[in-house]
């Protein structure tokens, strides 16, 4: 496995996203409270025009708020939301917002880079996607890649993972029933794969049996 704090988060991005393109803005002083790795965080991402996450969204620092003493910085399109306790600012919380939020199993620097490439498994120049993958298939998709050894989060579910290689990211978890109560469908898994290389993509396409979802501008051409 990798580990987490060997990725180079700015080398990465770049890698990822092309160089930056704007200068660096960081936060002003009022917003001294913050945690550094946030604050960093903000730091790096505003040096890109094109927006580095797109399933979930990073409160700006104005907006970030306090509610039972946990301070949400971070949300998903629906009720779910990341936080930090200002008295012990290296710990993470998420949850539901109107529950409370459970500690992470990581602390903010490497949550921050698990987030990043998360995002990235989902704003790739090419992307693959597949809602119920044999658990048997997976060797063979994933074989390019390597598990990065992140602690682990609950979201959108527990039992997510995170693989990558030098231009290619996954994020593997549970597939889902199709009924009510929606538990884990045994046996499958849901596939995510993004590419900064649209070519690295092209061996999935060799794999027979398997029907991916496929988007990003090179691919819809």
């Amino acid at each position: 496995m990798i580990d987490p704090m060997s990725i180079d988060l700015p080398r990465f991005l770049a890698g990822w996203y092309g160089s930056p393109d704007l200068p660096a803005r960081r936060p002003i002083d009022s917003y001294s409270w913050l945690p550094e790795p946030l604050k960093d965080w903000y730091e790096l991402s505003s040096q890109w025009t094109r927006p580095l996450m797109s399933i979930k969204r990073m409160r700006r620092p104005e907006e970030i708020t306090i509610k039972d003493g946990n301070a949400i910085f971070m949300e998903d399109p629906g009720d779910q939301i990341w936080a930090f306790d200002p008295d012990s600012p290296m710990d993470v919380y998420e949850g539901e917002l109107y529950e409370r939020p459970e500690k992470v199993a990581e602390q903010f620097p490497e949550f921050l880079i698990h987030n990043a490439l998360n995002e990235a498994a989902y704003t790739g120049a090419s992307r693959r996607a597949c809602d119920e993958v044999e658990e048997s298939r997976l060797l063979e998709i994933l074989a390019p890649m390597t598990e990065v050894a992140f602690g682990g989060w609950r979201w959108p579910r527990p039992g997510h993972r995170i693989f990558v290689a030098d231009s290619l990211v996954a994020d593997v978890g549970p597939a889902l029933e199709d009924h009510s109560p929606w538990g884990n469908r045994a046996g499958y898994t849901n596939v995510q794969i993004g590419c900064s290389d649209p070519t690295a993509l092209l061996y999935l396409d060799e794999l027979p049996g398997l029907s991916w979802i496929k988007s990003g501008s090179r691919n819809s051409q």
